[in-house]
């Protein structure tokens, strides 16, 4: 089989494993046909590519939805839990943003929408009164606190799909694509 026989090469699924990326990988299979091999289409690239993002908005999805009543979203769960990692439970917006990989844009929206909420207020830092802190509020301490086992039993529910193994195995191949792409 040639390089471009094997790239081309997306191994059928079985009904009983039916999911909502079906529609889209057999578009891609379709378009590979139409094409045809001399096109030189990367089809397993090109779907597993696009099955990573479905991957990622579903899971994103599944881990918004205990959040959303509380009017909050992964990425707002994501700041509260470093704040709350933090020493004293406060930190600088700037070092919120390296930590969340964000831009300070987005921290600052961040920040505003848990102070909206009553989950964090600013602070002027003790050290250098210019500096301004976010600080966890007692309701953004006992909302992390209650739902922190929550958390922890919803990655562990999803993620129980895999062994040990295969999770390191997953971990490492993640990686390694990341590493790719930036």
């Amino acid at each position: 089989m040639s390089a471009t026989a094997k790239s081309n090469r997306v191994p059928p699924r079985s009904a009983a494993q039916a999911s909502s990326f079906d529609p889209f990988e057999q578009a891609m299979r379709d378009l590979s046909r139409r094409l045809g091999p001399e096109s030189g289409n990367p089809l397993q690239q090109a779907v597993l590519s696009r099955l990573l993002q479905h991957t990622a908005l579903r899971l994103t999805d599944a881990l918004d939805a205990p959040l959303r009543p509380h009017g909050l979203n992964s990425t707002l769960w994501t700041a509260l839990v470093v704040i709350y990692s933090s020493q004293d439970h406060e930190l600088m917006p700037s070092a919120l943003s390296v930590f969340m990989n964000s831009s300070r844009t987005n921290i600052t929206r961040v920040s505003r929408e848990l102070t909206k909420q009553g989950f964090v207020r600013r602070i002027a830092s003790a050290h250098d009164g210019r500096q301004v802190l976010l600080q966890l509020t007692g309701k953004g301490r006992r909302f992390v606190e209650d739902h922190l086992p929550l958390r922890r039993a919803q990655m562990t529910r999803i993620f129980a799909a895999f062994d040990a193994a295969e999770l390191e195995q997953f971990e490492a191949l993640a990686r390694k694509l990341l590493q790719a792409a930036e």
